[in-house]
């Protein structure tokens, strides 16, 4: 009996450990403004079109702050679609925040919180393999109940989980911790407190299935955020992110890619702005060829001739084209 309860006990200290040390990096995030919430991938016609949109309650996630900037990691479909995005710390701080980088094919988010006003506390990332079985653990906001730990183990690695038509998860994590709406985006952790995946979904109707992202491709997909703000984009004068485009509208205008560049700023009297680009127009290609990703942009740049570039977009349910010289 004493040995069970010293093993007990170490579990439990092993939790309430691992919850303290990654805790007060922990952020609830809300959309304000959202679209009418539909199934992921099922975005209205064309994407975001703000003009006919009416105001929705917010929707809600979690996100951790991952380094000295300020800057969070959390899922990309709790990013998507509000008209504006914040942030609430555990000290009770409400900050705007601003997407930095979205990728939907992993399903992951960077947020800029540019107001935080002094050093935030930041999760360590660890990207060591993991092991079934392994003891992990969630710290989210559930429901809207702030910084809820659950806890588990790993119960297998290198999962797939098709999200959407013609976008799959995979090499996930398969965990037993349960994850809830509103846990989405939040931090799985090690005993160490250590961040290993980014909660993703569960499987409908069933208990115990939950799902992360591994750090492994967290880090890929940083990298990749990092290569698109370095890159040309700001010869077009705009920054944007991989969008999900709406099915029955890709249809419609015979658009075979599943995504493109949606637009979330214009920079005024830039080339976009002169050719009447604007915020949340969703960009499909650059002088005929595919555009389905941000990092895409600036590779089309490098061929643009002196005669400017043929820019196609979507305007809400419209396709346009316009000449941008640069």
């Amino acid at each position: 009996m004493a040995r069970e309860q010293q093993a007990m006990d170490a579990y439990s200290q092993a939790v309430s450990s691992a919850a303290e040390r990654v805790g007060p990096a922990v952020v609830r995030v809300e959309t304000a403004g959202a679209p009418t919430p539909q199934k992921r991938g099922k975005q209205r016609p064309g994407g975001p079109d703000r003009r006919a949109d009416q105001e929705q309650p917010s929707g809600q996630g979690s996100g951790v702050i991952f380094d000295s900037a300020g800057r969070v990691l959390t899922n990309e479909h709790v990013a998507r679609g509000g008209r504006s995005l914040k942030v609430i710390l555990p000290d009770g701080r409400t900050l705007p925040a601003a997407v930095e980088g979205a990728d939907p094919r992993v399903d992951l988010a960077v947020l800029r919180v540019p107001d935080a006003g002094h050093t935030l506390p930041v999760a360590e990332l660890n990207s060591a393999v993991l092991r079934v079985g392994q003891l992990v653990v969630a710290v989210g906001n559930p429901f809207g109940l702030n910084w809820t730990v659950t806890a588990g183990v790993v119960s297998a690695l290198g999962r797939k989980l098709p999200v959407s038509p013609g976008v799959e998860l995979t090499d996930l994590i398969q965990t037993d911790v349960p994850i809830n709406p509103g846990n989405s985006g939040g931090p799985l952790v090690d005993s160490q407190g250590r961040v290993v995946g980014i909660a993703t979904a569960i499987m409908p109707y069933a208990r115990g299935l939950g799902f992360a992202v591994p750090v492994s491709t967290v880090l890929g997909a940083l990298a990749r955020f990092r290569e698109a703000r370095s890159h040309d984009g700001h010869r077009l004068g705009v920054s944007g992110m991989t969008y999900l485009l709406d099915e029955r509208i890709a249809r419609e205008h015979k658009l075979a890619q599943a995504s493109g560049v949606l637009l979330l700023e214009v920079v005024p009297g830039s080339p976009a702005a002169r050719a009447s680009l604007r915020v949340q127009d969703i960009i499909v290609s650059i002088d005929g060829a595919t555009v389905d990703a941000a990092t895409e942009i600036s590779e089309r740049l490098t061929k643009a001739s002196a005669e400017g570039i043929d820019v196609t977009f979507l305007r809400g349910s419209r396709l346009g084209r316009t000449k941008v010289m640069l």
